[in-house]
């Protein structure tokens, strides 16, 4: 009995020796997360004279992980007669051709980051493509393409989930492309004007083409 006991009291001593000196009872915590940088994506995107396409900034911390607690980005164009962009959304606009930078600021506490991207902006051509992404958006969610001998083309490039091109209004008469994925699917557009569709599976998936 009285072995036993001791014992009880041997092992106290050490577990209370092990927490004052700074050992775990079995949980431990690290360094605390710090916003250090803010990271734009999609990287040195391509946008047409007219169109417009959608910039994503994301606060991060020192370990390159997403830093929760800070402000919306607020946005800015280095160069507005190239491209102009919401501040508030990240939707660029081409204006004309050239090179401009996006940034992207965001506030977190007292500490303030900024992040950018440069994009290039070009003449349409009679050839365009819009990407289905898996993050259910049109990249770019409006489009602007040039006819050439009365034709332009717009390739619509579906990736592994299943989405399609409906159309809400249209002054020619292309036809809708049903539920696709992981395929590549075009469409000739030869009356000039402003098309505008959507994804008939998820609400809120929208796009524009526009035909010169």
């Amino acid at each position: 009995m009285l072995r036993s006991v001791a014992r009880i009291i041997a092992a106290g001593s050490v577990a209370a020796s092990m927490i004052a000196c700074g050992g775990s009872s079995g949980s431990t915590t690290g360094p605390s997360p710090v916003f250090t940088s803010v990271a734009v994506t999609p990287v040195s995107p391509t946008v047409t004279v007219g169109s417009q396409t959608t910039l994503t900034a994301v606060a991060k911390d020192q370990n390159g992980a997403t830093f929760s607690g800070a402000a919306a980005p607020v946005w800015s164009s280095a160069n507005t007669a190239v491209a102009t962009v919401d501040a508030a959304s990240g939707v660029v606009s081409g204006v004309a051709n050239g090179n401009s930078t996006i940034s992207a600021s965001i506030t977190a506490g007292s500490v303030t980051k900024t992040g950018s991207q440069s994009v290039t902006v070009i003449t349409p051509t009679a050839n365009g493509s819009v990407t289905a992404t898996t993050g259910l958006a049109f990249d770019p969610n409006t489009i602007t393409v040039a006819r050439s001998g009365g034709t332009a083309t717009v390739t619509w490039h579906f990736q592994s989930v299943a989405h399609t091109v409906t159309w809400d209004s249209q002054p020619g008469a292309v036809t809708d492309i049903g539920a696709t994925a992981n395929a590549n699917v075009a469409r000739n557009f030869t009356v000039a004007g402003t098309y505008h569709y959507h994804c008939s599976i998820h609400a809120g998936m929208l796009g524009v083409v526009n035909v010169q």
